[in-house]
């Protein structure tokens, strides 16, 4: 009798959960639809994946033999499970949640017999409570560990080798099949990708020092034509080390020429690249944070017209706009659909305090004329060090110096260590020597001098860093050092440290107006004065005709354009299968080039997205009721779980097929203790991974 209660009191309890957790899904659907059915919609797609790969096992299993004893679609509790038995078909409902009293066969109190004129199958079909995944159940096959003999002949472990490998690897293969046929599909429909456009060049990187330029189409790669962004950039990443890619290019001015380029780390992105960005409209995109635009009195959709006046048709022709105009604000026009009047907005430009800068590496200071600014903090990074790994270094008795304090937003830097007005170059080079160690700081700020003490922090890349973003100090006239004049114009000859007062009569009170005269007097002779210590100073400068402004800048408030797109189509069935196995392919050897990449630490474990990141991709992308880029995303996805599922760890496809091989080799099968090891070491990597995709995926969703 208290069997029997304990029964129904755990029935009770598990019913009642199960149906305030029904009832909560529910809730939420209807409250919040459009959402639900975005959501809804990727999980199908995700099951419809993971499907075609169990289904792959299951197949082959069948066909080589093997005795099939389950067919799981999702991990965890079983929600139903059908199995044909003697003449009627056994439908069992939440099994392990409603359970009966004296049940070895764990049918469950829900089970139900459906009469039908049938044999015993030796398959259940069933779906579980957590649709993130699925498995084929082999008799005999155990994935905790090593494989359980049996007399049935048609168990895993008594057929043949080839069998066994044909069954365990058909998962896979049907992935890479399903991905293939999707973007054999795509492509003969049609697909809007972000075309072989540079959009723009990062200063130093070698498509910059190759001579691309924004707005150069790149025609083919390697011989291959008709590719779109991301097959530029898996060129990129297939290279060996110093292995050149051989690009035709067409020029805006119509020009076709070929540029060979050796890509190299990028390190903003973690992994190889050529430095191109991707092209951008003038359309301003959706985002997030509407009431961002909302404040600018812009829209999703509006259009950039104008740039001070200037008419702009491309993206790159605002670029060229910006990168040769040193002012601190611009006038941008965008035009609203169903509106004639241009609506006008002011925004601010800001200067970085260098072009191209890598640790012991060249050096091209932002400069007007020769004449090198002051560095100020333009922000100052919040601590990016995580509590964990603090604790790690506290138990390993290390000191993690916390992010930087002792600087504030719009200091400006006056002196740090012995080197007074430092530049960009010199204030990396005190922050490397002092790592770990307290670096003085002299900074002006609200106009008083103060005392300030940072200590250099080392990242997990290796970098040693302020945790500050430096900028140029533009606002004054003050000159911290004079370019290097054998790679400017011939330098304007003042006193490190001085300040400009005019310059041929004209006062001059920052960097901008400071421009603004030598630019009105290339060629000729102009008497700068400047303060000295004790009087004024004034030297005869020739302005040379070829030199100018040398300054790296970026809108501070504008908001991000939308990316640019092109039909990409198949001009045939033929020309389809082509793309489409192209396409299966880059995004196989873009997954083998990301896990190469994060052993070799060439890229960062936070580019990786797990169940839950592609749950939320996926639903944003149904969300759009853009279902070619739905089918697109699947079809990466379905590629990427291909190569997932063949590493060599036991946990996976992969790793049975090469203890299989290794079985083939010595006769006989890997020893049991060692196959268990080899699980569970597979198994704590894989839980490892799981984890820090999800914390990933959850940092995303929540900060961008």
């Amino acid at each position: 009798m208290a069997e029997q209660n304990d029964v129904k009191n755990k029935n009770f309890i598990n019913a009642s959960i199960l149906i305030i957790l029904i009832a909560a899904i529910v809730f939420f659907i209807f409250k919040n639809f459009d959402t639900s059915r975005s959501i809804i919609l990727s999980f199908v797609g995700l099951g419809v994946v993971i499907f075609i790969h169990e289904l792959g096992h299951f197949a082959a299993g069948k066909m080589c033999g093997i005795k099939v004893e389950a067919f799981a679609i999702g991990f965890g509790t079983i929600l139903f499970a059908v199995k044909k038995m003697d003449n009627f078909l056994q439908l069992r409902i939440l099994p392990t949640i409603l359970e009966k009293e004296n049940d070895p066969d764990k049918t469950g109190l829900l089970c139900t017999k459906i009469p039908m004129r049938c044999k015993p199958g030796e398959t259940e079909y069933q779906l579980r409570i957590f649709p993130l995944g699925g498995f084929v159940k082999l008799m005999g096959q155990e994935d905790l560990g090593a494989d359980k003999k049996s007399d049935d002949p048609r168990a895993f472990t008594n057929v043949a080798i080839w069998k066994k490998i044909v069954a365990v690897s058909a998962g896979v293969t049907l992935n890479v099949v399903l991905a293939a046929v999707l973007f054999i599909f795509i492509f003969m429909k049609g697909i809007n990708l972000s075309p072989a456009v540079v959009g723009d060049v990062i200063p130093g990187k070698p498509a910059a020092l190759a001579g691309l330029k924004p707005g150069d189409e790149i025609l083919a790669v390697n011989g291959v034509n008709n590719i779109d962004f991301i097959g530029v950039s898996f060129a990129a990443a297939l290279t060996e080390k110093n292995e050149a890619v051989r690009m035709q290019v067409k020029r805006l001015d119509g020009s076709i020429t070929e540029v060979n380029i050796v890509p190299t780390l990028i390190e903003e992105m973690g992994v190889k690249g050529f430095g191109i960005e991707q092209p951008a409209t003038l359309e301003i995109a959706k985002i997030k944070d509407t009431k961002s635009l909302e404040k600018l009195g812009l829209k999703a959709g509006d259009v950039l017209s104008t740039v001070n006046g200037n008419r702009v048709n491309y993206f790159w022709e605002f670029k060229n706009i910006i990168e040769n105009t040193f002012e601190p604000n611009l006038v941008f026009s965008f035009k609203r659909q169903g509106q004639d009047k241009l609506i006008d907005k002011n925004f601010t430009l800001y200067y970085t305090s260098a072009i191209v800068y890598q640790d012991n590496g060249p050096f091209v200071p932002s400069n007007v004329y020769g004449l090198v600014p002051r560095v100020k903090v333009a922000v100052v990074e919040k601590d990016k060090l995580s509590f964990i790994r603090r604790i790690i270094a506290k138990f390993k008795g290390q000191t993690i110096p916390d992010a930087n304090t002792g600087l504030k937003a719009d200091d400006i830097i006056v002196q740090v260590g012995q080197i007074a007005n430092p530049t960009y170059k010199e204030l990396r080079e005190a922050t490397i020597t002092n790592a770990g160690r307290s670096l003085n700081f002299t900074v002006l700020r609200d106009g008083k001098l103060v005392e300030a003490v940072v200590m250099p922090r080392k990242e997990r890349d290796g970098r040693i860093v302020l945790g500050i973003l430096a900028a140029a100090d533009y606002d004054s006239t003050v000159v911290a050092s004079i370019a290097d004049s054998n790679s400017f114009a011939p330098a304007i000859k003042v006193p490190r440290g001085t300040e400009i007062s005019s310059i041929e009569g004209v006062e001059v009170k920052n960097y901008y107006q400071i421009a603004q005269v030598l630019n009105a007097n290339r060629g000729k002779n102009v008497k700068i004065v400047y303060k000295d210590v004790l009087d004024d100073e004034n030297i005869t400068y020739t302005v040379p005709a070829n030199a100018g402004v040398t300054v790296e800048q970026m809108l501070t408030d504008i908001p991000a354009f939308k990316k640019m797109e092109k039909l990409y189509r198949a001009s045939g069935p033929a020309n389809a299968l082509m793309m489409g196995s192209r396409k299966t392919l880059e995004f196989v050897g873009q997954t083998y080039m990301t896990l190469r990449g994060l052993i070799t630490r060439d890229i960062s474990t936070k580019s990786l997205m797990g169940p839950v990141g592609m749950i939320a991709a996926s639903s944003k992308i149904i969300a759009e009721r853009d279902y070619m880029q739905y089918l697109y995303f699947m079809g990466m996805i379905s590629a990427c779980l291909a190569v997932m599922n063949f590493l060599p760890l036991p946990i996976f496809d992969g790793g049975l097929v090469v203890l299989l091989i290794i079985e083939k080799i010595i006769g006989r099968p890997v020893h049991e203790k060692v196959q268990e090891v080899l699980v569970y070491i597979g198994l704590v990597l894989i839980l490892g991974l799981v984890v820090l995709v999800t914390y990933n995926d959850i940092v995303r969703l929540i900060f961008g």
